[in-house]
């Protein structure tokens, strides 16, 4: 199973704190509603492929997921997790397990959209406490219920490329890859802040270890996970329509990153 991005939850202490923050940044999140068991609302920034990035925020002081990640927000603490969508969130659980991979799940996940329509879907967390590798989806109710039409037809901006996961071991981590993806070898990379880097071609997934700076400190306080999310994008257009901010090139690619939120999202050339 190749492992397509579905989309890649950003957490934040407070809602509207971390939407005002995308807006600024000159994109428009939807509310999307509740989820009354989890203890969560969100928000969508809905791409045009289909991916998406989920806003969210607790409603309780015990959320069932991701509670560090809201503690360290301030009010933003970036990607907290990172969702694979499946045929069957079942079989994916028994396909993992083969490969000696903790399973939390299946799990039932709904919320009800503003308009009222209820939106089920199964998910499984893999892997253990970290986040490094991603929680899996299948929808009970139709996708476009889950994941409404994107805003953004027309943007510079075109989907999620690569989701950026850092990690204190990065050879034990390809190989942990490799092994449960069939994975190619990887590209190899270095980065003055993420340190270095390995893409495996074709995927959508950057690992790093980094050896100090902001990304060391994250991943001390928070975990191996996700640092960062970068959009595939005409940088010179969204130059125009988004702050963007740096540069540096990543496996022959123009990366550049958003200004106000923090070196957690960026853009990276078609």
């Amino acid at each position: 199973m190749r492992p397509v991005i579905d989309h890649v939850p950003f957490a934040a202490s407070d809602l509207d704190a971390l939407v005002e923050r995308f807006e600024a940044a000159g994109f428009d999140p939807t509310y999307g509603g509740a989820h009354p068991d989890a203890g969560t609302e969100m928000a969508a920034l809905v791409l045009p492929d289909g991916s998406y990035l989920e806003l969210v925020a607790p409603t309780r002081g015990d959320p069932d997921r991701w509670p560090a990640y809201f503690d360290a927000a301030d009010p933003v603490a970036g990607p907290c997790d990172w969702c694979v969508e499946t045929g069957s969130v079942h079989a994916e659980c028994q396909r993992v397990i083969d490969h000696d991979v903790t399973v939390h799940g299946p799990i039932h996940g709904r919320r009800e959209r503003p308009d009222g329509t209820l939106v089920e879907w199964d998910q499984a967390f893999l892997g253990g406490d970290d986040t490094l590798l991603p929680f899996v989806v299948s929808d009970r109710t139709p996708r476009e219920y889950r994941v409404p039409d994107s805003n953004l037809y027309g943007s510079p901006v075109s989907g999620i490329s690569w989701v950026v996961l850092a990690t204190d071991d990065l050879a034990g981590a390809v190989e942990r890859f490799q092994r449960l993806y069939r994975l190619p070898e990887p590209e190899r990379d270095y980065d003055d802040t993420y340190g270095d880097l390995a893409h495996f071609p074709g995927q959508d997934i950057v690992l790093c270890e980094p050896a100090g700076g902001r990304v060391r400190d994250r991943l001390d306080q928070l975990g191996p996970g996700p640092v960062s999310v970068l959009l595939s994008a005409d940088i010179d257009d969204a130059r125009h329509r988004h702050p963007l901010d740096g540069g540096r090139e990543w496996f022959g690619r123009r990366v550049r990153f958003v200004d106000g939120l923090d070196g957690h999202l960026g853009v990276v050339s078609l």
